[in-house]
C-alpha cells in the first residue's frame, strides 16, 4: 500500500512540474523510475524526454566500442585491442566449490559420544544436512588443514596461508554463481584481491621449496604458472603493440621474399648446370685443338 501511494505523490509532482505552454519536462525522479511509474502522460508528444525513459531503466545496454584518435585503417596488417586479462577465468582453480560430506556431524560435534550412540533421526538433525552454510564452510576447513598442515598448531605456514584463501576464494566463486551478478562487491573486488595475494604466496613457496610447492597444488588441485624468471613483461599499449607486430610484419615480409628468390633460382638451377656443361665441353675441345695441358 505504501509503494502505490508513493508513486501517486511522485505522479502528482511530476504533473504539477510540466509546463504545458512551454512544452518542457523535468526529469522524472527516481522513485518514479524505480516503481515503474511511466503512465502515458510521459509516453505523449508533449514529454520530450520519454525517449530516454527506456534507456534510464535497461541495465543491459553494453558501453559504446572505444574509437581512437589515430585509426589504424590504413595498416597492411590487422590490429585489435587484445582481451583484457580475466583474473576470473585464469585464477588457476580447477575446482569452485568447498564440496564435503553432508552426513558429517556439525562442528564440534564430532567429539559427542552420546550423538555416536544416538538415533539417525537425531544424527540427520546435527549433520550438515540442516547446518547453515557458514558451518559447512567451517568443516570444509578443519578438514583441508588437516590435510595441509605439518603438526596441528601450524597456522602461519604459506602452505596453510595459501589453503586458507583457496577455501575464501571458492567461497566466494559459489557466492557469484549463486547470485549470478558481477555487480557486489565481493565479486567484482574482493575475489581478485585474494587470487592475486595467494598467486604472491604460491612465487614465494615455489622459490623456497619447490617439492612442496607442487605437492600443495595436487593436494589444492590448482594450476599456477608463474612467470619465466629474468623475463621482462612490457606493459601493454597501442603504441607497443604496433611496433611488435609492424617488426614481425616487416621480418615475415623479407623471409617471403628471400623463400620466393630461392625458388626463382632453384628454377633456373637446370638451365644453369645445362649452360655450365656445354661451356666445360667447348673448353676441352679448346684444350685439345691447342695442345694445351
Amino acid at each position: 500500500m505504501n509503494t502505490f501511494r508513493l508513486i501517486r505523490n511522485n505522479l502528482c509532482a511530476i504533473i504539477s512540474r510540466h509546463d504545458l505552454n512551454s512544452n518542457k519536462t523535468l526529469s522524472l525522479h527516481h522513485n518514479c523510475i524505480h516503481f515503474g511509474a511511466i503512465s502515458s502522460f510521459h509516453t505523449s508528444k508533449v514529454c520530450q524526454n520519454s525517449s530516454r525513459i527506456g534507456e534510464i531503466t535497461s541495465y543491459d545496454v553494453k558501453p559504446p566500442q572505444k574509437k581512437y584518435k589515430k585509426p589504424v585503417d590504413w595498416l597492411p596488417f590487422p590490429w585489435h585491442r587484445r582481451p583484457r586479462y580475466d583474473v576470473f577465468e585464469q585464477s588457476g582453480d580447477t575446482i569452485r566449490e568447498n564440496s564435503i560430506d553432508l552426513s558429517l556431524p556439525k562442528p564440534d560435534f564430532e567429539l559427542s559420544d552420546e550423538l555416536k550412540n544416538a538415533d539417525e533421526k537425531v544424527k540427520q538433525y546435527f549433520s550438515l544436512q540442516t547446518a547453515s552454510y557458514g558451518e559447512i564452510k567451517e568443516v570444509c576447513r578443519r578438514h583441508l588443514l588437516q590435510r595441509i598442515q605439518r603438526h596441528p598448531h601450524d597456522f602461519d605456514s604459506l602452505e596453510v596461508k595459501i589453503a586458507l584463501k583457496t577455501i575464501q576464494i571458492r567461497s566466494l566463486f559459489q557466492h557469484k554463481e549463486k547470485l549470478g551478478r558481477w555487480d557486489i562487491k565481493t565479486s567484482r573486488v574482493v575475489l581478485p584481491i585474494l587470487i592475486q595475494k595467494r598467486n604472491k604466496l604460491l612465487k614465494k613457496l615455489r622459490e623456497i621449496d619447490n617439492d612442496r610447492y607442487l605437492w600443495l597444488l595436487e593436494e589444492l588441485k590448482l594450476y599456477f604458472k608463474p612467470n619465466p624468471l629474468s623475463v621482462r613483461i612490457e606493459r601493454y599499449c597501442k603504441k607497443w603493440d604496433l611496433r611488435r607486430l609492424t617488426k614481425e610484419y616487416c621480418e615475415k615480409m623479407i623471409a617471403d621474399k628471400k623463400a620466393a628468390y630461392h625458388e626463382e633460382l632453384k628454377k633456373q638451377q637446370v638451365d644453369f648446370l645445362e649452360e655450365k656443361r656445354q661451356i666445360l665441353a667447348w673448353i676441352e675441345e679448346e684444350e685439345k685443338a691447342l695442345n694445351v695441358k
